[in-house]
């Protein structure tokens, strides 16, 4: 174990791609052909040996990124970073993620279960060959341990089930227990009046805003005891009757956090039976998602769906066992005991408790009460795999449709289009069927007037192929009407990205679309939010200095947040003080979740999904009431703005002429053992670049921090799929395909996508072959 690496041990650590392979548990040969950008086109005599060199290759380019995030969801990744590991794995370990990930193995068909087996064998024979180890391994001291099937199913667990709605319920908990339900209320109204849906593409929202003071009353009573525990993406398709080449096309991105490396890894599969190409997560076989194969493309957006519930729990040790009350009974809870090993630091304990609910994430037995966290896909095994394997091999829309039937973990939003001229928009996943109460926080798990009722039949999930409107749009907004007979969440994201991206599709009515149009759609940074921000601060008064001056370069904007703008540079520092200014006036003194250094994430969903856009509405219609938070809109306008000023003249001068959005906006990749290995940090960390766009609109780069500036979140992936022809296929991400620091390959793709640029999805193999970077052959012993 060393504190800093120097630039032998990196170049020392790039494996070798080109020579061939003898490797024991491949039956014929596997080719990998690495293009220009390092990304892995993979033929092979079989299945089995194709997904085999696919374990294989992802370990030469990512094995540490795929062992970090299985120590992650083990509760060990305290092994890496000493105790600043230490309060995500307590949560990890209680979470049981090793039980629900086995559970899900052994419910997977005989075919998914040889892929897993097959690719866990490519990656063991990577780490048991004789190739160097990634860079961060000298760091930490430690080898990586032999991969296991059930790893495959762990590792997409951290991205997904270890994510959910249940943050949200805990800060609202906490909310309304500080200001009180009707305050909370009030500034929760889920989805408001007219805001675009999915479904049916271009309708509005109808009902009316929610008004939950009594189930957030019940929240309140229910968490008494627990009141100190601790505790977004597009996608769109277009019809062929819209389009140059009369066959729809699908196009979209994800976003999420910006890891090193990125967490999205580009791969080409081809056996004889058939063919993929698409974004896989290191560590999981297939390309699951934002993928294509000869007959489909299909993209994916985060349904934004409530599956994951909080039951209190009251628990009591009895005769050396933990018990919980259920109905007047006091029923025996699972109980096991962990430790979790600190680097640097000192081993600690961890009590692991499970009640019928699911695992108890919060609280303690001997403070008597807990917070158990219920979850569709942790509470018994789950065919997810099964689902990602048969869209993989789907021949049309309705074999895609009928493969996610099994989907589970999260619940996505699908836009596809085929090469038959299908096109629509699936929502799949596994949705619990309850009362709409437990979507506003933890709710009593003593009383049995919670409990679930099973699952929303997948004949009644939205959807819809080939609508009339000629495209459909999903970008997390809403995505049915009030009408509809079942409870999905109150906490839709907003509907600024989807409308933007709307109104670009009917801007090309009077033209066909083509490839690079959609392109020009993934470009796009105008901000809705913005125009309505800006005419408030435009109509101050009495503004003078350089104040007057920085309202004048609003006058004439055109909420285009480019990273030139002197203008997006004001209104991005204005926007910035808003944030602040709104969680003081509304959430006492929990406004630290927003305004302190670390964010609590239950506030930062608050405030950008509810808080803030209700007040943007309300500053941009007139006819509405005054914002019921018990303030004045326009002194919190004007603070705002001053304060957003204020901070542009200390950082880049009193010249407003001068200022630049790009200046302020920039991307922040660190790399998950930079903190632990400052001395390090410089040669892990990417280079920074500047970019356009915000968190409301299509180009979303934003923090998760809403005090911040520097880029964490943001569009981890970009593609096009054009069924017309597949090589016309466009694609890009953050970073590059690499997770080695020395590697041209590491952040090759980095400038290209801050731009919004696109490389080819190469498809045709005769083009892979003769244009290959390098070219390697995997053989038998």
């Amino acid at each position: 174990m060393t504190n800093q690496i120097t630039e032998a041990d990196l170049q020392s650590a790039l494996p070798d791609v080109e020579s061939d392979q003898k490797l024991s548990g491949i039956t014929g040969e596997a080719t990998i052909h690495r293009d220009e950008w390092g990304i892995p086109h993979i033929t092979a005599e079989n299945e089995a040996d194709l997904f085999f060199a696919q374990g294989f290759a992802t370990a030469q380019d990512r094995l540490f990124q795929m062992d970090f995030d299985r120590l992650r969801c083990l509760g060990r990744s305290s092994e890496h970073l000493g105790v600043h590991g230490l309060a995500q794995d307590r949560l990890m370990r209680r979470r049981s993620l090793r039980i629900v990930s086995k559970r899900d193995l052994e419910v997977c068909s005989t075919e998914a279960r040889a892929m897993i087996t097959a690719y866990t064998a490519g990656v063991n024979a990577f780490i048991e060959s004789d190739s160097p180890l990634p860079v961060e391994y000298t760091l930490t001291g430690t080898k990586p341990e032999k991969w296991e099937d059930w790893h495959c199913i762990l590792v997409y667990k951290v991205r997904n089930t270890a994510e959910g709605s249940f943050q949200a319920k805990l800060w609202l908990a906490k909310l309304a227990a500080e200001i009180g339900p009707e305050r909370t209320a009030a500034i929760s109204p889920g989805s408001q009046p007219g805001a675009l849906m999915t479904v049916p593409p271009g309708a509005e929202y109808s009902g009316p805003a929610l008004n939950a003071i009594e189930e957030l009353t019940n929240v309140v009573n229910a968490t008494q005891s627990l009141r100190e525990t601790d505790g977004g993406s597009n996608g769109w398709a277009i019809s062929g009757d819209r389009t140059e080449s009369g066959l729809p096309l699908v196009a979209g991105d994800s976003h999420r956090g910006l890891e090193v490396p990125n967490v999205y890894y580009q791969v080409h599969l081809k056996s004889p039976d058939f063919q993929v190409l698409g974004h896989s997560i290191p560590g999981v076989p297939m390309a699951m998602h934002f993928a294509h194969n000869e007959n489909i493309g299909w993209g994916m957006t985060h349904g934004g769906a409530d599956t994951q519930d909080l039951y209190v729990e009251q628990l009591r040790r009895a005769d050396g066992k933990v018990e919980y009350l259920f109905e007047g009974n006091w029923l025996e809870a699972v109980r096991s005991v962990e430790t979790i090993s600190v680097r640097k630091g000192k081993s600690e304990e961890v009590e692991i408790v499970e009640t019928h609910h699911g695992s108890i994430i919060s609280g303690s037995v001997d403070s008597g009460w807990g917070i158990a966290i219920s979850d569709p896909g942790s509470r018994s095994g789950t065919r997810w795999v099964d689902a990602a394997y048969g869209a993989m091999k789907s021949y049309s829309a309705d074999e895609l449709e009928k493969a996610f039937d099994t989907w589970t973990d999260r619940v996505n939003n699908y836009p596809y289009a085929d090469i038959h001229g299908n096109f629509g928009y699936l929502f799949k996943g596994r949705v619990p069927a309850r009362s709409a109460v437990n979507g506003w926080g933890p709710v009593p798990g003593w009383t049995g007037e919670h409990e679930w009722s099973g699952f929303i039949p997948n004949p009644d999930l939205p959807r819809s192929k080939n609508p009339d409107s000629g495209w459909i749009v999903t970008c997390n907004q809403r995505v049915v009407d009030h009408d509809y007979e079942h409870y999905l969440t109150h906490l839709y994201g907003t509907d600024y990205r989807a409308r933007r991206i709307r109104d670009r599709i009917n801007d090309l009515s009077d033209r066909k679309a083509s490839v690079e149009d959609m392109s020009s759609i993934h470009a796009d940074t105008v901000s809705i939010p913005a125009a309505a921000l800006s005419n408030a601060i435009i109509a101050l008064p009495s503004l003078d200095g350089i104040y007057a001056a920085a309202a004048a370069l609003l006058v004439e904007w055109d909420h285009d947040l480019k990273e030139d703008s002197s203008a997006a540079a004001v209104y991005g520092a204005a926007n910035r003080e808003l944030n602040k200014q709104l969680a003081i006036a509304a959430y006492g003194s929990l406004a630290g979740g927003v305004t302190g250094e670390t964010v609590d994430a239950g506030a930062e969903d608050q405030l950008r999904r509810q808080l803030k856009p209700d007040f943007i509405r309300r500053l941009g219609d007139s006819s509405l009431a005054d914002a019921p938070y018990g303030f004045d809109t326009d002194e919190i306008v004007e603070k705002s703005f001053r304060a957003g000023v204020d901070y542009l003249v200390e950082r880049l001068g009193d010249n407003s002429d001068k200022w630049r959005w790009g200046d302020l906006h920039k991307t922040e990749h660190v790399h998950p053992l930079a903190g632990a290995f400052p001395e390090s940090a410089d040669q892990l960390n990417p280079p920074r670049v500047e970019a356009s766009g915000d968190g409301d609109v299509p180009f979303a780069s934003a923090s998760p921090t809403p005090s911040e500036f520097a880029i964490k979140t943001g569009p981890i992936n970009r593609y096009i799929h054009d069924p017309s022809n597949w090589s016309n296929g466009r694609w890009i991400v953050p970073l590059g395909s690499s997770g080695h620091p020395a590697s041209p390959h590491y952040s090759d793709q980095q400038e290209k996508w801050a731009k919004v640029e696109t490389i080819p999805q190469l498809w045709d193999w005769a083009e892979i072959a003769a244009s290959a970077l390098s070219t390697q052959r995997l053989l038998p012993e």
